[in-house]
């Protein structure tokens, strides 16, 4: 059997480019092998973003899912860690010393969903983003783009299950969301799709593909990515694309692709500008009625008089 020693300093943790690097030896290993992961967040000043930790969670879980043996150790402590489940996630003891406080309005904490659970974490996302001081066009957008991205996971992923989380920085006036999972990639699910002109893409390709209207492998309009990346564009925030072994980047009218470590599956990260609306109607087909549908939303949780908790 063969052992693989991992050490993350969070201190290092620039990208997600960076930190999938630490994992890109762990795709040679077979069952039964074993990975030492040292956590390290022994400097007191980190700052630690939710969605990178997320992406640690996704991979433990994907080899443990593999029956690849994964022993944690930590050195240091980080409470914001503790308090988004991080290291519950992994199955690592954590004395909290802190009181734990609502989320309400603040983050989602790292959370795993199903076709079970999916639409529940759904409403969720939605709830938070419904309490935040934002632009109303800003939340309408990411209503309908959350349920695209959630949805293209259960449906493409050919897994039962992803990764999401996000974090509301009022300072910043932006949100940081991700939404992961390790299933077949972007170029698989379209080759192996009904459209016989994807066949030989080639994953920069398919990345380039899967933003622009209309592409999908059979299941669905393919319409939720492009809708997402044209928001993102107008909204002046930042998307990235990450599968395989391909990164595509997405920043106001600026788009490229370009290589890193492997990622089995797909990630989908988001930061959105609170301050910035964009207008539905400059996305949107003519008859979509999404103002309409996020209201009923919002009756339906918070009551017609749209009241809070």
């Amino acid at each position: 059997m063969n052992s693989l020693d991992i050490y993350i300093n969070f201190n290092q943790i620039d990208s997600y480019r960076t930190l999938v690097m630490f994992f890109e030896r762990v795709h040679t290993l077979e069952e039964q092998d074993t990975v030492r992961l040292l956590l390290d967040f022994s400097n007191r000043n980190l700052f630690v973003h939710s969605d990178h930790l997320l992406t640690i969670v996704a991979i433990v879980n994907y080899l443990r899912a593999n029956s690849i043996i994964v022993s944690i150790e930590i050195n240091g402590e980080c409470d914001y860690a503790a308090r988004v489940n991080f290291f519950q996630l992994l199955g690592v003891p954590y004395a909290e010393s802190f009181t734990r406080r609502g989320n309400v309005g603040r983050f989602i904490e790292l959370s795993r969903f199903t076709n079970d659970t999916t639409y529940s974490l759904q409403d969720h996302l939605t709830m938070l983003l419904h309490q935040l001081p934002i632009a109303i066009e800003v939340k309408q957008l990411m209503f309908y783009c959350l349920g695209e991205i959630m949805d293209n996971v259960l449906v493409h992923s050919s897994k039962d299950q992803g990764w999401a989380c996000a974090q509301f920085y009022p300072n910043r006036r932006e949100i940081r969301l991700m939404i992961c999972d390790c299933g077949v990639g972007v170029r698989e699910a379209l080759r192996n799709g009904e459209r016989e002109e994807y066949r030989n893409i080639d994953e920069a390709q398919a990345l380039r593909l899967c933003v622009q209207r209309g592409v999908t492998n059979g299941h669905g309009l393919g319409f939720g990515l492009y809708a997402t990346s044209q928001f993102i564009q107008l909204n002046r925030g930042r998307m990235l694309l990450y599968s395989g072994n391909h990164i595509l980047e997405i920043q106001r009218d600026r788009s490229y692709v370009s290589e890193g470590s492997y990622w089995p599956g797909t990630i989908v990260a988001l930061l959105i500008r609170t301050d910035i609306p964009v207008d539905y109607q400059d996305i949107m087909p003519a008859h979509q009625t999404l103002p309409d549908d996020y209201q009923f939303f919002i009756d339906k949780f918070f009551g017609e008089d749209n009241e809070l908790w």
